[in-house]
């Protein structure tokens, strides 16, 4: 069954009343209107510095709302989360988490394949600290990120990531002018199964990068080094490409010997699988359909990520070692290009501890997503 079918198939049955192609394209447009926990590095595990404290992969953020381009060019548009409902109707419906991620999946096929010497990723994002002297509060760290993964194993792939200083959260301004406004702060830190501390500061830094590839091996995939071949050779149906990252899971995350469950893993590693890879169409396809067989997803309706841009979020609970999150992700399906993948804070422990519940602290948002001929800028 194609994603389309899936579609109609989940498609609640009030909304099944035969409609010409105008009114169903009118529903359709208005319905559809990547945390990585920071861990020890693995021997000869692709590496990516981290440049700022517990900010994960391309961590970094800017004060600016910017579109997401593709393979196929274009930029997201805002979105609705309900389908509407005909004149003088039933109210509308919200899509649910399935409905959401097949409408992205039949998007993604409707892509481009793309052509060019790299697959060039540039990204945003940010990580909470929680601080204070005189009275607590939170702090964003924030960095930018650009990747270049070549398509040739005779060309080095390039990660460059500049840290862009740290500021106050919105919301929490006042407390910062009430603790003095500083421009540093200390905040604690978790290392080697203790505890310290680490000076994070306002000023930001230079942009610095190395390669990133081991051979030919270019991007970890399910906990393993893969080369380009591999991965725009991955499979093409949902129960194909499941099968293939699973033989990844151990039943830790896929970075160190932490506990996790195989649905968490699979939400985690298909999340980085569309954040990041340089894959088809059709396996972007899968991968949605593979989120979208997933138990306990749930439809977050509109979202507007850290950027600014409006989405549709989906979201799952997860509990780890320091308390229980839920990681969210805002896509946009007209596109089917994932916007945002974040972690928002339920019961927060650890280095987030005290941190509301709601507080987005870490996301990964992506600016830019396509083929290039350019070649890496190097700093």
């Amino acid at each position: 069954m194609n994603p389309m079918d899936q579609l109609r198939a989940a498609r609640p049955a009030h909304l099944d009343t035969p409609v010409d192609e105008g009114t169903r394209a009118a529903e359709l447009t208005h319905a559809m209107a990547q945390f990585r926990p920071q861990k020890p590095a693995r021997t000869r595990k692709i590496a990516k510095p981290v440049w700022g404290l517990g900010l994960a992969g391309v961590a970094a953020a800017t004060a600016v709302a910017v579109g997401v381009t593709a393979t196929g060019g274009g930029t997201p548009s805002p979105s609705s989360p309900a389908v509407a409902a005909p004149q003088g109707g039933k109210p509308a419906a919200q899509l649910s988490a399935k409905q959401l991620l097949l409408v992205a999946a039949e998007s993604s096929l409707k892509a481009q394949q793309g052509s060019g010497a790299y697959w060039y990723i540039e990204s945003t994002g940010g990580n909470a600290q929680q601080v204070g002297t005189k009275v607590h509060y939170t702090v964003n760290s924030l960095g930018r990120s650009q990747t270049w993964i070549a398509r040739s194993p005779k060309q080095d792939s390039w990660w460059v990531s500049q840290n862009l200083g740290t500021k106050p959260a919105p919301g929490s301004e006042a407390a910062w002018k009430q603790d003095g406004s500083p421009t540093k702060w200390t905040v604690t830190v978790t290392k080697n199964g203790g505890q310290g501390s680490l000076i994070v500061e306002a000023k930001g830094g230079k942009p610095f990068g190395n390669t990133i590839n081991v051979g030919d091996k270019v991007a970890d995939l399910a906990g393993k080094n893969v080369s380009f071949a591999e991965l725009q050779n991955l499979p093409t149906t949902a129960a194909a490409l499941k099968a293939r990252l699973l033989k990844g899971y151990t039943g830790n995350s896929t970075e160190a010997d932490v506990p996790q469950d195989k649905d968490a893993w699979l939400f985690q590693v298909t999340s980085g699988l569309l954040s990041d890879m340089p894959v088809k169409p059709a396996v972007r396809a899968a991968a949605y359909q593979v989120l979208a067989g997933l138990d306990d997803v749930r439809s977050l309706g509109e979202v507007t990520d850290t950027l600014g841009r409006k989405g549709q979020g989906i979201g799952r609970a997860e509990s780890w070692p320091n308390g229980q999150y839920e990681r969210q992700l805002i896509i946009d399906p007209q596109t089917g290009l994932l916007l945002t993948d974040q972690i928002v804070a339920v019961h927060a422990g650890g280095n987030w501890a005290g941190a509301k519940p709601g507080t987005v602290v870490n996301w990964n948002s992506i600016v830019k997503a396509e083929w290039t001929d350019q070649k890496p800028v190097k700093p």
